[in-house]
């Protein structure tokens, strides 16, 4: 297994946007300075195809970062539109030829300036992609505080405002410093200055919650529900605090009626964060992390080349991101749920003395996918036991059980389609204390045929798998804004409505 190249960008700008978007979607989705072996009489480097691709499944992220000093002139207008000409419409123009060539040539992508070395991660088919664009536009935040007496410098968001009307003085609604849907004809381009982008990659920091956001944002500024936000606090700050009857965020208001347009004067951003609630869920996303932690662990193996084979099968890139993908889309909530499930297995294999425990976490509501169930798998080296073949023996042992897991789970709830195991060494208690390795594996099953289920019950016997003496059934919920002593949340009365209703039913 060959190492993937990632380059780190070329500026400070595209540095940074490197490192929000390795702290979103984690390294293996995401690659700057991507190129097309697009040469002069195919000679010479491939010129730069955008500054940011993220690949995620069916959604392809196409970033462009242009720091443009402000350009002063006495009429800030003419200021405005010349900045405007060179920070955001030139950032239009490289998202759409990135997405052109992604359209045309998917295969000749490469992530060196030599095309050398193709993307590593597999596009999905046209039919099925989905394209976001992100144009950063750096350099008139001082320009925008000093033009409006204040705040953070971040630009106005205004659904009015189509196309060429944004550097039009004559156009209705124009405005220096005021961005809305700034290319009609294409896939939404995002628009986000530096303070925008800190926001909303620093408060959704998952490639599921990040996708969906601005999914819902293209809609609600070109569908006109969003008449204005003084600045993208407001925006995210609304969509933070309002669900779609079912616990997933939106731009919808419950409470308004089908032609309602709503519009956001300010300070909405810094009223939520001063909330109890969300304090609240800050403290209890922290332990969250431990999943992007276990991601980032197997990710890197992926990056370095140097995954080993499980069960005799060769690792390789694609095998390990499908997987890993499964994990990775699994919002910041969801990623609390199974973080506990992960450390509470490790205490109570702990607290038992077991050298093998077994958590399975059937999906619950909030689930990226609810066809998918995970495994854990905590099994120590044996003590006072002679492996002829050392750890080896022991961890091939341990991913034929794992497997064994995986296969039983999808058995037993037929309903469920891909299964996800995860295996680990068990605490220093319950093993010898070699090695240090965790393995993982995703398994799918489209169709149940007579001998795959005889085969599977046979593995279940010889490796005294899910046997019914020895389980024990939990149920764990967790909820975005956990309780606090103020007054609950929107969300969280309807999330109480709703287990109520459950409860009743």
């Amino acid at each position: 297994m060959k190492p993937i190249f990632r380059a780190t960008g070329a500026t400070e700008s595209e540095r940074y946007l490197a490192t929000l978007a390795d702290r979103t979607f984690l390294d293996l989705w995401s690659y700057p300075n991507t190129f097309s072996d697009r040469k002069i009489r195919g000679k010479g480097d491939g010129k730069e195809l955008c500054d940011l691709l993220v690949v995620f499944g069916d959604d392809v992220i196409i970033f462009s970062d242009k720091s443009i000093s402000w350009p002063p002139h006495e009429d800030i207008m003419i200021s405005w539109v010349r900045w405007y000409k060179r920070a955001i419409e030139k950032s239009v123009d490289q998202i759409r030829g990135a997405e052109r060539w992604l359209q045309k040539f998917p295969d000749r992508v490469f992530v060196d300036k030599s095309c050398t070395q193709r993307l590593p991660i597999e596009l999905a088919p046209s039919d099925r992609r989905r394209v976001h664009g992100v144009a950063i536009a750096l350099g008139a935040d001082e320009a925008c505080k000093k033009h409006f007496g204040g705040d953070d410098g971040s630009l106005l968001i205004l659904s009015a405002l189509t196309g060429n009307h944004h550097k039009d003085q004559n156009a209705p609604y124009h405005q220096p410093f005021a961005i809305g849907d700034v290319d009609p004809d294409g896939p939404f381009v995002h628009v986000f200055d530096r303070a925008a982008l800190d926001l909303v990659m620093s408060e959704l920091d998952t490639a599921s919650d990040f996708v969906r956001y601005l999914s819902l944002r293209s809609d609600a500024i070109r569908g006109g529900r969003i008449l204005a936000a003084h600045n993208e606090g407001d925006l995210l700050a609304f969509y933070l605090q309002n669900d779609d009857g079912e616990g997933r965020h939106t731009f919808e208001h419950q409470e308004a009626t089908p032609d309602t347009i709503l519009s956001f004067g300010g300070a909405l951003f810094d009223e939520y964060t001063a909330l109890p609630q969300y304090k609240a869920k800050k403290e209890a996303d922290k332990v969250s992390y431990v999943w992007d932690q276990l991601i980032t662990t197997f990710s890197k193996h992926v990056l370095a080349g140097t995954s080993v084979a499980i069960m005799d099968t060769e690792p390789s890139a694609a095998l390990a991101e499908r997987a890993l993908r499964m994990m990775a889309s699994e919002g910041r909530t969801m990623r609390r749920a199974l973080s506990h499930s992960i450390l509470d297995a490790y205490q109570k294999a702990e607290k038992l003395g077991q050298d093998r425990y077994a958590r399975i976490v059937l999906p619950m509501a909030g689930a990226a996918d609810l066809e998918c169930a995970y495994v854990f798998l905590l099994m120590g080296y044996p003590k006072n036991v002679h492996l002829e073949n050392g750890y080896d023996q022991y961890r091939h042992v341990r991913a034929s059980m794992l497997e064994t897991y995986c296969y039983s789970v999808l058995h037993e709830h037929r309903n469920l389609k891909r299964a996800v195991g995860i295996a680990m060494d068990g605490s220093n208690k319950t093993s010898e204390g070699r090695g240090g390795s965790e393995d993982l594996m995703a398994i799918e099953i489209t169709e149940w045929t007579d001998q795959l289920s005889a085969d599977v019950q046979e593995r279940r016997k010889f490796h005294e798998v899910l046997v019914p003496s020895r389980l024990q059934y939990g149920r764990h919920q967790t909820q975005e804004y956990p309780p606090a002593s103020e007054k609950p949340t929107r969300q969280q009365r309807r999330a109480a409505e709703r287990q109520a209703k459950k409860t009743r039913k």
